[in-house]
């Protein structure tokens, strides 16, 4: 049986978070992910975002 969970509970993944209680995901599926992931992980990476950024 799957588990579906608000999105929002995987908002400290992104450096940007954007509430969107609407959309459901698998529990078991993003537990597996969040194991996976580097501790600290953010997308899009704030380095990049500031290089990104800057103007030339």
């Amino acid at each position: 049986m799957t588990l579906l969970v608000p999105s929002d509970l995987y908002n400290r993944w992104f450096s940007v978070p954007v509430s969107t209680p609407h959309i459901e995901v698998d529990y078991e599926t993003m537990n597996t992910l969040m194991e996976k992931l580097p501790k600290g992980y953010v997308f899009p990476d704030p380095v990049s975002m500031v290089i990104l950024n800057e103007k030339d």
